[in-house]
């Protein structure tokens, strides 16, 4: 079950930040990390300012990620994510 909410909250950020421009987006860095125990560890950043970092394991993850918003401000969506459910906090920084 969890594992589809992961696909699920993946799904949405990319449906959210998608634009015109960020069709042709590129993709600058990313990483991803994953032990025998199942803890995993990915990010990535995009050159339209997209970012995301995500950490966790069976019980739950916890991760960010960053938006780029109107004006120049850049919208940062914190959360966890575990059998209690998603849990974000929104901050918008100029």
């Amino acid at each position: 079950m969890l594992k589809y909410s992961y696909v699920l909250l993946l799904v949405f950020v990319g449906a959210v930040a998608a634009n015109e421009e960020d069709v042709q987006a590129e993709l600058k860095s990313n990483y991803r990390e994953i032990d025998a125990q199942g803890h995993f560890n990915y990010g990535y950043e995009a050159t339209n300012g997209v970012e995301a970092k995500v950490q966790g394991d069976v019980n739950g993850i916890q991760g960010e990620y960053f938006l780029p918003g109107e004006n120049g401000e850049k919208v940062r969506v914190t959360y966890t994510a575990d059998s209690t459910g998603f849990h974000p906090n929104i901050e918008k920084s100029p």
